[in-house]
């Protein structure tokens, strides 16, 4: 059970956030990169593991609001105001993450993807270190057979929160710039020691997306 005062935040953040985060975005210009991606994956709908950094989940969260995708969401009390805002965006969730009921979720999650289920993990959540991932994409691919597809963001002008990984809040009007990775299936029969090597691997290549993001915005 929560208490008083956080029941009432239950309430209306999901019914709050939605349409504020809507109107907030809907100023910003948007430029993606590597759109080929989202055509052959996200706008039809097909499976796929979608992988973020936690500092950018609000606007990839509303970049991809109707599409038929499963979010995997921390069990904490912050987890729950997301899960409910979530759900009124759309989307599906798992509840679970590496510090709590991680197993049980990714496992969920597989078998969703496995159905046919577009998903999102924040990698590095939900206590970071920001941007190191944990193996939960990874191991999710390779009992899946699903590609996973990092992403990367870098908004021109943003507020940053004062938490662990600087959470971006993009500012009204500002220029946004998303970029698509290339898609990487894990082997089935991938060893621990490689399904660490892609870990890494994937940290570098969302490095580079953003970093693709960064030169974006800066060129207007």
């Amino acid at each position: 059970m929560f208490s008083a005062g956080f029941d009432l935040l239950l309430r209306a953040v999901p019914a709050v956030a939605p349409p504020v985060v809507r109107g907030l975005m809907s100023t910003c210009s948007v430029r993606a990169h590597n759109r080929r991606i989202l055509d052959e994956f996200v706008k039809p709908k097909k499976a796929f593991i979608g992988i973020v950094w936690h500092k950018d989940f609000l606007f990839v969260l509303d970049y991809f609001r109707g599409a038929r995708i499963v979010v995997m969401v921390s069990r904490s009390k912050d987890g729950e105001l997301v899960a409910r805002t979530l759900l009124r965006l759309g989307y599906q969730t798992v509840r679970g993450s590496s510090s709590a009921g991680g197993k049980e979720a990714l496992l969920e999650l597989t078998r969703m993807v496995r159905d046919g289920w577009g998903s999102c993990i924040i990698a590095d959540g939900p206590r970071g270190p920001a941007r190191v991932s944990k193996l939960g994409p990874v191991i999710a691919s390779k009992e899946s057979g699903v590609p996973m597809i990092p992403f990367g963001c870098h908004a021109e002008r943003a507020w940053k929160m004062r938490n662990w990984d600087q959470t971006v809040i993009p500012k009204p009007f500002t220029r946004v710039a998303i970029a698509f990775g290339e898609p990487v299936v894990v082997p089935a029969h991938a060893s621990r020691e490689e399904c660490e090597r892609m870990r890494e691997e994937m940290d570098r290549r969302m490095a580079e997306l953003e970093a693709t993001c960064r030169r974006s915005v800066a060129r207007g």
